[in-house]
């Protein structure tokens, strides 16, 4: 074989899934359906085509639900049932892509200013890569690894409690501010903001403590980039906490006065 062909491979089972990746250890790329890039890295001598391995389900358990990495993001939206959710992926992508995207690849390819991955994050989603026993929440690192793997698993915790606001130059364009916040238990919320492509943080707010606004400040403290100045982006985020804390506090009234 030419050192530049490529050998293609769709298994049906975890087999023979399993004696590609002996013969191929290191040399494999996973087609793991919708790309955003769909780019052959240098080294790779087969594809291996993901499709028949029953990737692309959802599972619904009392405590969580479970998401095969080849499930969309139209999918993934509709099985969590948050319209703040729902909101994010229309900013995120349109009718098209949110059906075919991956949620592997979309994870592989997402930013600070991608506004799903920002939701998952507060949402606490974890990732269990082909593999690996042990699933992983979201980092730099793990978005490495996925150069050369596949997301198996995510799991989500149930009940899904959800709050996005962004801003951005247009109401559909990808935001130059966004914020995201769960209530991860009856004391602790946890939040997720961006809105650069390098800028990924996270922390938590306890029912008593405080608001978070000194916090989420001084996360933006010299958050400048083309679009949008650091002391704009403080205001901005602190008003866009405030709006997504009122969200969760309202949901958790109705919800006990139901």
């Amino acid at each position: 074989m030419n050192e530049n062909e490529l050998t293609y491979a769709r298994p049906i089972n975890w087999d023979e899934l399993n004696d590609l990746q002996k013969d191929y250890s290191g040399r494999i790329m996973y087609l793991a359906g919708g790309d955003y890039h769909p780019k052959v890295r240098e080294g790779v001598a087969i594809l291996i085509d993901l499709q028949d391995l029953e990737f692309d389900q959802v599972v619904c358990m009392d405590d969580m639900t479970l998401f095969g990495g080849l499930v969309n993001l139209q999918q993934l939206g509709d099985a969590l049932e948050s319209a703040d959710l729902q909101e994010a992926i229309s900013i995120e992508a349109g009718i098209n892509l949110r059906n075919s995207l991956s949620l592997t690849n979309y994870v592989k390819s997402s930013n600070g200013r991608s506004s799903m991955q920002l939701c998952l994050n507060a949402l606490e989603a974890s990732y269990r890569l082909a593999g690996e026993d042990n699933p992983e929440t979201f980092s730099l690192d793990l978005k490495k690894k996925l150069s050369g793997s596949f997301i198996e698993e995510m799991q989500i915790q149930n009940p899904v409690s959800l709050a996005f606001a962004a801003v951005g130059r247009s109401p559909k364009d990808q935001p130059v501010v966004a914020v995201a916040a769960s209530k991860r238990s009856d004391s602790r919320i946890h939040v997720a903001c961006g809105g650069l492509e390098g800028m990924w943080a996270e922390f938590d707010i306890f029912y008593g403590d405080d608001d978070g606004e000194t916090t989420i400040r001084n996360l933006y403290r010299g958050a400048e980039d083309a679009w949008a100045g650091a002391e704009y982006r403080q205001e901005a985020a602190a008003v866009l906490l405030s709006r997504c804390l009122q969200k969760l506090w309202k949901e958790t009234n109705t919800k006990e006065e139901a």
